[in-house]
């Protein structure tokens, strides 16, 4: 029997300096079966450059920037993280949080 996949849905927005440690939490989760989906809201600073680098750590990390045609803000943002998302089960969570080892 295969566990079910989790999504946890981060929007975010010009938290390069925050993000690595909301997603070293993410990487020290007990249960494994996750993709955790990062949607930036139009950052200035150096998010893209933070999550290249969690990118090519771990395949279960994605990365996409909110659509043009979406309104800015961090519902917009989780709603398009909620579209692209493929888990049976959803983990809204925000991109200055800290996760519990065994929260999943």
């Amino acid at each position: 029997m295969s566990l079910p996949l989790i999504s946890i849905i981060i929007p975010t927005f010009n938290r390069g300096h925050l993000i690595g440690e909301t997603l070293d939490s993410i990487l020290a989760q007990t249960y494994q079966n996750w993709e955790c989906i990062v949607v930036d809201d139009g950052s200035t600073d150096n998010t893209d450059d933070v999550m290249a680098a969690y990118l090519n750590k771990d395949v279960r990390f994605k990365y996409y920037h909110r659509p043009k045609d979406r309104l800015p803000g961090g519902n917009a943002a989780r709603n398009y993280g909620f579209e692209v998302s493929k888990g049976e089960y959803v983990q809204w969570f925000d991109s200055d949080d800290i996760m519990h080892p065994e929260m999943l």
